[in-house]
């Protein structure tokens, strides 16, 4: 209720309640000598007026949308003004501080900011007459033939969205600019927490300015000061009032533009001519028919055709019986060059893999049918892949494939799109980000030698995370869902276009209250958003010019520290105390651009700008002050002795006595850069017996990251955490980057129905660490060639064998010695693979022999200290297993259809050599000891029954037991035991465009523990129900009806 009633409480609002208290004085005041009766029907007429109608219906509508967005709407001018005085501290140094008395800078500093304020509405606004895509949003706002002050939020959410940036970026740079030159001395006027000049602009006349109440200003002020009386010739309908009085308080911006107008008496008639208005005064029209217009603007009249049928009851002025729609015309197939190298697998005619390799993708519907949100979840029924829990929800996921280590996903090449989004996949490739699966269409998984082309972790192998492209057509959903501990989420996306431009919005907004009980109280969820858009355009006959513009954030009371044995035995859901300030926020942006297209008939090209930037920071507890380790004391869980008083600490039941036995809480603060330039060649060429597809890719990368650690030191006191007295230290600083080369050429030659598959990849790094107090190593230079060779031959036709062998490579961390290795391995396998109709099955056998295994040491993994980031050589190792997966589909007599796959993964993974190594998870290591994390056996399945109206699925997924520490088999109490996990989805379609589900995970409540790392036993997430609605354009009636156009 207190978000619906900002608008009018919050003191910064256009529409705070004294404004409108006053407006209504006015009113009185106009009404004076006029009968009751009549100003009460003129009232009534106004408030029953569809147009009014509209203004409250969009008031409700924006300010659900921003409770929806959530904290990603905000911070924005704090991270301008921070990065504009970083900028100028950098660039010219701190400057001698102004000396003005505080009054005065605070009375220049609010002008300032006030005129800066003016001149950026001014522009915006300028600009959304101007540009026929903005005014195509504007015109909600002109479109109203009533005014009232709620017409001041008859506005499109992407115009908001577009005056919010505004905001943000002329509040952070006027902001940085003061704080750099008075060095933070500089205050604004502020009465209410807002700026006093705004505020009484607002509450003196900004709500006559939408409002009928014709209030002049003498002459001479409105040639400089906008009276109510000219924004209402602004929103005149007559031609000559057109585009006039753009301004908000200042007259001279329009004076400056030769766009000033003053009248003597108020216009007749408000709005637009119907011919012109892209919407009717309905909420669904209003929110819908501007992309229609904004289609018209970017693509001409096709698109507006094309958008037209499928969204008239939302855009058309008519009613749609009255104009009969024309046939559809058939969907546009996708053009050549368009995407190319963001989906990667190739796929023959019927529908087979056509790799020289072991590569799976989830497709669209398995990740829509049991909605997971944890991407865990997601990869457990692809074979060979292990991960090992954390969090229960996948935050910050560990993935391993084949035996390499799955700490942090580290080991292993993640992409989205074709492009690393890793944070620094060179420098730092611990992969703290990783993007939300409630928005993939799908997950395309390359093991051994498919992961030829790319890089730089090319041992274990890659995974690419689809997006959804901007359609051909119309395309639109939202997903609502809500559940167990005060889960929620709400995700939505819209796209529009044709075969010559397009444009996607896609958002996604996830939050629990967590399902870990804080002893003391407190909260353990998280809530996390994501927006993604996309922009399509060909330019000339054949190329595709696309931006993808990406934010993301999230605020977590996430913590490192687990249970020791017997609490969890008690309670796994419980957190001790000592956790209850941990706390991570990060943010990242993304933007791309891409070019595609075709070079002749027979090559494809694309080519890919990018660059990333992560911040995060992360306050947990990280250890004792003086102590022993967390990891060691909670796996041990002493009864007796100093080891249970400290246990008791960490608890809450005793106080800490002296500093000694204080708690260290860490501050991580981290800064990650990624950029690069891609570019990748396709070239086909061939007959009918031979044929060649020769694939050429260069990459030039640059990452970096910026790490600044810090420890307080905190008190135990009576169950709370109390700041000891005792000063900040810094525990790290330290700067790493990396510049890479890379190059891949990959032939796939088609002798008659034999493929032989010959590949070459190349790296050239060089990278350095800096660390604040500590020698300074020379750069380090660094180059590798890794070949291999695949094939793949019928057996049948059915049946397919494969063969490959390919080196294997991992790069030595920024600021490794010379003596760390970087981790080289071959990787061979052998494979079957069948495919008739409904039915596939592959069948691998996989030998990965390690030269020298590494082992990434981070936070997660229980590293402390210099040691972040660094590698450890683990010498020899083999890895060997089978790999099986199995699936078929039945239609039964009713037009059902029952469904189903079944994996399965042996995974045998020892060391050949014995040593002595202070990575944690290695420690004194004998030949023949097994990998630490790295399961013998898993196994899933799903079973689905479909009909046209309801769906049913279940499945189940299976892990054998894991080493925390290198040894030996079989697990002990110190060791991570088997899990078990069954889930369950449901959905009915309600209406040809609403689809109800629910889904249920870990429908077994197994409460056995994931991992000891980083410090002390981790929880499954317990049995979790979610119930939700989807919103969507109608399925196709029959087979020759689906469409094509969402490529």
């Amino acid at each position: 209720m207190s978000l619906l009633l900002a608008p009018f409480t919050d003191a910064g609002s256009r529409t705070f309640w004294p404004g409108l208290a006053l407006t209504a004085l006015v009113a009185a005041w106009f009404a004076r000598n006029q009968p009751w009766r009549a100003s009460w029907t003129q009232l009534l007429a106004l408030t029953r007026h569809p147009s009014t109608r509209l203004d409250v219906q969009l008031l409700l509508a924006r300010q659900l949308l921003r409770g929806l967005r959530g904290v990603a709407a905000t911070g924005g001018a704090f991270a301008v003004a921070a990065w504009i005085v970083l900028r100028l501290d950098h660039s010219l140094g701190a400057p001698t501080p102004l000396t003005l008395s505080p009054a005065l800078l605070a009375v220049v500093y609010s002008l300032t900011l006030f005129i800066a304020w003016d001149a950026s509405r001014f522009a915006a606004h300028w600009l959304m007459h101007k540009i026929p895509f903005l005014w195509a949003f504007h015109q909600v706002h002109h479109s109203a033939e009533r005014l009232s002050p709620l017409t001041f939020h008859r506005v499109h959410p992407v115009e908001s969205l577009i005056y919010d940036l505004r905001g943000a970026l002329t509040t952070g740079a006027v902001a940085g600019l003061f704080f750099w030159l008075t060095r933070g001395q500089a205050e604004a006027l502020t009465l209410l927490g807002v700026p006093a000049l705004g505020l009484a602009l607002n509450v003196l006349t900004g709500n006559l300015r939408h409002s009928e109440l014709w209030v002049r200003f003498p002459p001479a002020v409105e040639g400089w000061l906008m009276s109510p009386a000219q924004h209402q010739l602004h929103h005149s309908a007559a031609p000559e009032h057109v585009d006039k009085n753009l301004g908000t308080w200042l007259a001279c911006w329009d004076r400056l533009a030769g766009s000033l107008v003053i009248s003597e008496s108020p216009p007749l008639t408000f709005g637009l001519p119907a011919g012109e208005r892209n919407h009717r005064d309905d909420l669904l029209s209003a929110l819908f028919g501007p992309f229609v217009g904004a289609a018209k603007a970017l693509a001409g009249p096709r698109a507006l055709a094309a958008l037209g049928l499928l969204t008239a009851q939302a855009a058309q002025a008519q009613d749609p019986e009255e104009t009969p729609a024309e046939p559809a015309e058939e969907t546009p197939p996708r053009p050549r060059g368009e995407g190319v190298g963001a989906e990667i697998l190739i796929y023959a005619e019927d529908g087979t893999p056509r790799v020289a390799g072991s590569a799976h993708r989830v497709d669209e519907e398995t990740l829509e049918r049991f909605e997971y949100d944890n991407v865990e979840r997601v990869l457990a029924e692809v074979p060979g892949v292990s991960t090992r829990g954390e969090d229960g929800y996948g935050l910050r996921p560990n993935i391993g494939m084949r035996g390499a280590s799955s700490d942090r996903s580290a080991k292993v090449t993640l992409m989205e799109d074709g492009v690393l989004f890793a944070p620094a996949p060179y420098a730092a490739p611990a992969a703290y980000y990783f993007p939300m699966s409630t928005r993939l269409v799908g997950v395309e998984v390359f093991k051994g030698p498919a992961a030829t082309r790319f890089g730089p972790q090319t041992v274990g192998g890659a995974i690419n995370l689809l997006t959804r492209r901007a359609p051909v057509g119309l395309d639109y959903g939202l997903d609502l869902a809500g559940g167990q501990y005060r889960s929620g989420k709400a995700a939505g996306y819209l796209g529009f276009g044709d075969e010559r431009a397009g444009l996607l919005i896609d958002a996604a907004q996830l939050s629990t209250a967590g399902f870990k009980e804080l002893d003391g109280g407190g909260p353990t969820g998280f809530q996390r958003g994501e927006m993604m858009v996309k922009g399509r355009l060909r330019l000339g006959a054949e190329g595709v010019l696309e931006l993808k513009l990406g934010l993301s954030d999230e605020t977590s009371h996430e913590t490192y520290l687990g249970l020791s044995a017997s609490d969890y035995a008690e309670d796994p859901l419980r957190r001790y105390a000592a956790s209850a300030n941990d706390l991570m926020r990060w943010t990242r942006t993304q933007a791309e651009l891409s070019w595609s297209a075709p070079l002749g008939e027979q090559v494809v090209t694309r080519t890919v700008l990018y660059h990333h930037y992560l911040t995060r920071s992360w306050t947990r507890l990280d250890r004792f002050n003086e102590g022993p380790d967390l990891h060691d004391l909670l796996q041990t869980d002493p009864s007796s002795g100093q080891g249970a008083l400290y246990l008791s600490i960490l608890r809450g039941d005793e106080d800490s006595a002296s500093l000694d036995d204080a708690l260290a809480l860490a501050t991580n603060d981290r800064r990650f850069h990624s950029a690069g330039l891609q570019s990748t060649a396709r070239w086909s060429v061939g007959g009918e017996r031979v044929g060649s597809d020769l694939e050429l890719g260069l990459r030039l990368h640059v990452d970096s990251v910026a790490r600044v650690h810090t420890q307080d030191l905190w008190m135990m006191t009576d169950g709370a955490l109390v700041r000891a007295d005792a000063p900040t230290t810094t525990t790290l600083d330290s700067d790493a980057w990396a510049q890479a080369l890379a190059a891949h050429v990959h032939e796939d030659l088609r002798i008659g129905e034999v493929h032989v598959l010959p590949g070459l990849r190349a790296e050239l790094i060089r990278s350095q660490r800096i660390d604040v107090g500590a020698e300074v190593l020379d750069p380090r230079l660094a180059g590798i060639l890794l070949p291999g060779i695949g094939a793949l031959a019928p057996l049948g036709p059915w049946l397919d064998v494969f063969a490959g062998s390919t080196r294997g490579f991992s790069p030595a961390s920024p600021g490794d010695p010379v003596e760390v290795k970087p981790e080289t391995a071959w990787s061979n396998e052998l494979g079957l693979r069948h495919h008739q109709g409904a039915r596939h099955a592959e069948l691998v056998g996989f030998f990965n022999a390690y030269q020298n295994l590494t082992g990434q040491c981070t936070l997660s993994g229980g590293c402390l200290g210099d040691d972040i980031d660094r590698q450890f050589n683990g010498g020899a190792a083999w890895i060997s297993g089978v790999e099986l997966v199995a699936g078929s589909a039945l239609f039964l007599p009713d037009g059902s259809e029952l469904s189903g796959q079944a994996t399965y993964s042996y995974t045998r993974a020892r060391f050949q050599t014995g040593f002595v190594s202070s990575f944690p998870q290695f420690g004194d290591v004998a030949p023949g000891d097994s990998l630490p994390y790295v399961p013998e056996h898993q196994a899933s399945a799903r079973l689905v029954w479909s009909h046209r109206v309801l769906d049913v699925g279940v499945g189940g997924s299976f892990r054998s037991g894991m080493l925390d520490k290198a040894g030996t088999f079989p697990v002990t109490e110190a060791d991570v035991p088997p899990l078990f996990l069954l889930d369950a989805s449901l959905s009915a379609q309600a209406t040809d465009r609403l689809r109800v589900y629910a889904t249920g995970t870990n429908l077994t409540r197994s409460d056995a523990l994931v991992s000891w790392r980083p410090f002390g036993a981790r929880p499954t997430a317990p049995m979790t129900i979610m119930v939700g609605l989807k919103v969507g354009p109608p399925e196709p009636k029959d087979e020759a009806a689906v469409s094509s156009g969402a490529p």
